[in-house]
């Protein structure tokens, strides 16, 4: 009887664990196409991914070969989705030696970030280069190491700056199991101050107060309550401090947000089944501060969502770019440079220029933007061969005070307005 007992709840288990997978894989999926959905026009979110587009319509190497490679062949969507999927699958493969269920829990807080959220809806590079990554990772933790040597070599393919972090990161893990620890601390303090001088914008890294990819409030405000805690675990401590440089990473490369999540995930799980199994006086208290904890974790997601899913282009400005010539230059926004570009014309600046380039051009469009300097615009405006100006009503609130506003509106010899679609207005310079 009690052999029949155990094979019945044995079973039984499995079955709960395999309904348990296929839940995280359905929440994974809803979250790869809920912003999609959301979304009143068909086309990708952002800016970045038309960069991409434009690339592999081209058949142009450019940056990430590797993603403009794919996009050759496959559409993006469908690319985000699956490439989504094996990611979940991969950081569960990497979490095995956890409990099944602190890997569960890792995986839906992951899916629920805004940065798993961010990368696997948006066109970017950044996803396959992590999924790679984490490939990577697998490999040496299984000990097949011209497998992870062949996926830290595909990494390059996407992004060359990931490729170096996971080297710099494998660099680490090899001294600390070889017990090189001044070395090892070194190298640590050497990427510490590299961080900290390099010169990078910081847009913010709390998704709920409005940055553009960051963090839940809740989860970071879970963390460092259970940092108070169980600061004297070793185990869980270790972890923290892996978070905490992939944190500082995050502030000036917009990809280290992933790999902080990813641990910061498993860091959240660990923290949330220390707490179930304490000891409370009250465990009312106990699962009030965990509920709190899930459900901001999820309408921190939601909202996300919610927010990407109406974020620019719209329809109007590919249909205003549509009655251009091919080939001709227009001027607008940098953010809107990739548009232009993958609509077949030149634009002035994007955002995949290096910071030299930007720079360089900005202090030129500083007389436009400026000062209502009638030759000083036009100069410029000539050495860019620009053919066409574009602005909406967005570009309209932004450069209000601009002197390029005040010349299209009171100069008629060298601008003429041609047309207007839904707020986006095209305006002709004649050189």
């Amino acid at each position: 009887m009690k052999t029949v007992s155990k094979e019945y709840f044995s079973g039984r288990q499995k079955y709960i664990k395999l309904f348990a997978s296929f839940g995280v894989i359905l929440l994974g999926i809803a979250f790869l196409i809920l912003a999609g959905m959301l979304r009143e026009s068909s086309f990708p979110i952002g800016d970045e991914p038309y960069y991409h587009l434009a690339a592999a319509e081209r058949n142009e190497i450019g940056i990430g070969a590797g993603w403009n490679f794919l996009l050759l062949y496959f559409p993006m969507n469908y690319l985000l989705i699956g490439i989504g999927l094996l990611t979940i699958l991969l950081l569960g493969l990497n979490l095995k030696s956890f409990s099944f269920e602190e890997n569960l829990v890792a995986l839906s807080i992951f899916i629920l970030s805004p940065a798993f959220i961010y990368f696997f809806n948006i066109g970017e590079r950044f996803g396959a280069a992590f999924l790679f990554s984490l490939l990577t990772s697998y490999f040496v933790f299984d000990k097949k190491y011209i497998f992870a040597a062949i996926s830290t070599l595909i990494i390059f393919l996407f992004d060359i700056q990931i490729g170096l972090l996971i080297l710099f990161v494998l660099l680490l893990y090899y001294l600390y199991n070889l017990k090189k620890r001044k070395i090892f601390y070194l190298l640590v303090l050497a990427s510490l101050i590299f961080i900290f001088l390099i010169d990078r914008d910081y847009n913010g890294f709390i998704s709920d107060f409005g940055s553009g990819i960051g963090s839940s409030i809740f989860s970071l405000l879970f963390v460092t309550f259970c940092f108070f805690i169980f600061w004297d675990k070793k185990n869980i401590l270790k972890i923290y401090g892996v978070a905490l440089l992939f944190f500082l990473l995050s502030l000036k490369f917009e990809f280290g947000i992933l790999y902080f999540f990813a641990v910061l995930s498993l860091l959240i799980s660990l923290c949330f089944f220390e707490i179930l199994n304490k000891r409370w006086e009250s465990k009312t208290v106990r699962d009030l501060i965990l509920l709190i904890v899930i459900c901001g974790i999820l309408f921190s997601g939601l909202s996300y969502i919610n927010r990407i899913s109406i974020d620019k282009p719209d329809e109007n400005i590919f249909k205003a770019l549509e009655k251009l010539p091919n080939d001709t230059v227009v001027f607008s926004d940098i953010g809107y440079g990739n548009w232009i570009l993958y609509s077949g014309k030149r634009n002035v600046w994007n955002n995949m220029m290096s910071k030299n380039e930007i720079r360089n051009i900005e202090s030129d469009l500083s007389f436009i933007f400026e000062n209502i300097d009638y030759s000083e615009t036009l100069k410029v405006l000539q050495k860019y061969e620009v053919d066409y100006v574009l602005i909406d009503a967005d570009l309209r609130e932004k450069w209000q005070k601009s002197g390029l506003i005040y010349l299209l509106r009171y100069n008629n010899e060298n601008f003429k307005f041609l047309f207007e679609i839904d707020g986006v207005e095209i305006w002709r310079f004649f050189r």
